[in-house]
């Protein structure tokens, strides 16, 4: 085939394209344009240049995860880029820019399981324009982690439907890679195993669990539990060392608390509480501000 035929082919496939697959790829593109002005315009944060130094050399440094956040994957990548770009701002957001995009994608996907074509666009639409996950295109890994908590709702969802083991294996995988990226995606477990329970008793109301279907489950809860291993294995070794975990094992658990207190008394999340007064009526401990944490809140996505 010469290159005239080649330039015919790609011409011919380039016009076969569904309507609905290019307007996907023009949102798309235009959610990836806007994260890229916020990547090289936006301010920082304070969590902004608390992470960017945690990243350096951190996948050569023999770490599993960093003190305050229980997790290592955003700052490996992190790591990448910067041996790649320089460790500039616009690099220490990449992450953030290119899974921030990718979950324009996830969420159309995952919404097409739920609705039809035109939901499933409105809501890639919606969530490219998004002011408050623009804003989040910072150095900091909530992006990253909810594009593969959305990417393993999409899969799971998928797995339910058509029993296949790979595609529990698959879901399993993008969960484990939520969690090592950031501890909070544990939390999106229950609720797709609610959502388990709920389509089974819709579609075999009276079929108990098949041996099948319990080896599936098990299949994606220890797929999970491998990616918890470098946290659990660290906080595991640091007890055993010190007496005390991480920052964030010793705030939920509060195993060696006190000890702990010379390492991490100096980090705000040490004495971290829920100020419900503050969310309302201002001056919380949590952000030492008079201004109300909600209209805070508003203002965060307002000036971004």
């Amino acid at each position: 085939m010469d290159n005239k035929d080649y330039f015919s082919s790609f011409i011919d496939r380039l016009f076969s394209i569904k309507k609905q697959t290019l307007i996907l790829l023009s949102i798309f593109f235009l959610g990836l344009v806007l994260r890229a002005v916020a990547a090289i315009n936006l301010s920082v944060s304070a969590d902004d240049m608390h992470f960017v130094t945690h990243a350096v050399d951190f996948y050569k440094s023999d770490r599993l995860v960093t003190y305050d956040q229980s997790s290592g994957l955003w700052f490996a990548i992190t790591s990448i880029f910067y041996n790649l770009f320089g460790a500039t701002q616009l690099a220490s957001r990449l992450a953030a820019l290119i899974f921030g995009s990718l979950t324009i994608l996830a969420v159309y996907f995952l919404s097409k399981e739920f609705f039809d074509e035109k939901i499933a666009l409105l809501a890639a639409f919606i969530l490219a324009i998004s002011p408050f996950h623009i804003k989040l295109t910072i150095a900091e890994q909530d992006v990253m982690a909810m594009f593969f908590v959305v990417f393993s709702m999409f899969v799971f969802i998928k797995a339910i439907k058509s029993e296949k083991q790979f595609l529990f294996l698959a879901a399993g995988v993008l969960m484990g890679l939520a969690i090592y990226t950031k501890v909070y995606p544990l939390l999106f477990i229950p609720s797709l195993l609610i959502y388990l329970a709920y389509w089974r008793k819709k579609n075999k109301p009276k079929a108990p669990l098949s041996k099948k279907e319990v080896k599936n489950i098990l299949v994606f809860l220890f797929m999970i539990f491998i990616f918890a291993i470098p946290a659990l294995a660290h906080n595991y070794l640091l007890y055993q060392d010190k007496g005390f975990m991480d920052l964030q094992f010793t705030r939920t658990l509060g195993f060696g608390k006190e000890k702990s207190a010379e390492y991490y008394s100096w980090d705000h999340q040490f004495s971290a509480k829920s100020d419900w007064s503050g969310l309302v009526f201002g001056g919380s401990s949590n952000s030492g501000s008079q201004t109300p944490t909600l209209i805070q809140a508003i203002n965060y996505i307002r000036r971004g």
